[in-house]
């Protein structure tokens, strides 16, 4: 029988995408949200916690028996999520989290980091030799809690970093959702910083690549995306194409001075745990536009 997976963010922008992986899969899942159950789906048993609260905390590992753990909550309010102080919250509440989970016996985690651990400045390749500098209390509390979980979970652990994502239930305000809504409603779809290299994979790919990786060789630091990076123009101009009005996109090159020219993971780690998957953005958008309407804002 296949193992259990605990799944904390079941109902968020990454962990719906995983819920629907494993489900897709056939593994039983706990799937843990703050909002209260979700869909009824196979194999799925849902369970209400406020991950914050410690007594939350441990109900959930005595009521929630799984010996793997794929931790997606966190806090991910747009705009304020970089800055707030709500990051040290989640570090803390994390940490004690896995070692409840793993004083219960539970055996592998995958936690979700990010890019924005890493030293925007330096020379060297995306990878995950890169140096570390976060510059905003987002990447530091992802840095720390790797640093954690590294001491609780030795090789039990995988420590995914994420680079740019897209799909359904992003907030509108992002990238990908406010183009389309501006094509979709005849406004003018612009991006500033057009030139920028980005490497954007929706978050089915990264969910197929999480999943995966629970039975993979792999621990430590890995960095996840989709392998096909792309100027954000194109993306802006692949949208309007597939949307039929290309004649409104304006593109510009005014990057901020803190905006690398270029950030894109090699993925050499992942492709050697999991083997060699990408992610054509075009076909990404496209499904996203045909499966998953997004809504104007």
């Amino acid at each position: 029988m296949a193992e259990a997976v605990l799944l904390t963010g079941a109902r968020g922008f990454v962990g719906r995408a995983v819920l629907a992986e494993l489900v897709a899969q056939g593994l039983p899942v706990h799937a843990v949200s703050r909002q209260g159950h979700g869909p009824a789906l196979p194999g799925v048993t849902w369970h209400q916690a406020d991950l914050l609260q410690a007594d939350d905390r441990a109900a959930l590992i005595r009521a929630a028996p799984a010996p793997r753990l794929i931790h997606c909550a966190w806090y991910v309010e747009h705009g304020r999520f970089w800055t707030a102080p709500e990051n040290r919250d989640w570090h803390l509440a994390s940490v004690d989290l896995v070692r409840l989970f793993r004083a219960r016996g539970g055996g592998r985690v995958i936690g979700l980091g990010t890019c924005a651990e890493y030293d925007a400045l330096s020379e060297v390749p995306w990878d995950e030799s890169r140096p570390l500098a976060p510059a905003t209390p987002y990447g530091q509390a992802k840095a720390a809690l790797y640093d954690d979980l590294s001491a609780i979970c030795g090789q039990d652990l995988v420590w995914a970093r994420l680079f740019h994502l897209f799909g359904p239930g992003e907030d509108p305000r992002r990238l990908i959702p406010g183009l389309i809504a501006d094509l979709r409603e005849g406004r003018v779809a612009e991006v500033r910083a057009a030139g920028l290299l980005r490497d954007y994979a929706s978050t089915h790919h990264i969910a197929r690549s999480l999943v995966a990786l629970l039975d993979s060789p792999a621990s430590g630091p890995v960095d996840l995306g989709a392998g096909q990076p792309r100027s954000l123009g194109q993306l802006a101009q692949t949208l309007g194409d597939l949307l039929g009005r290309p004649e409104l996109v304006r593109l510009s090159h005014n990057p901020g001075p803190a905006d690398p020219p270029a950030m894109t993971p090699r993925l050499t780690k992942l492709h050697a745990a999991i083997g060699p998957v990408t992610e054509q953005p075009e076909q990404a958008l496209a499904r996203l536009l045909l499966d998953q309407p997004l809504r104007a804002r």
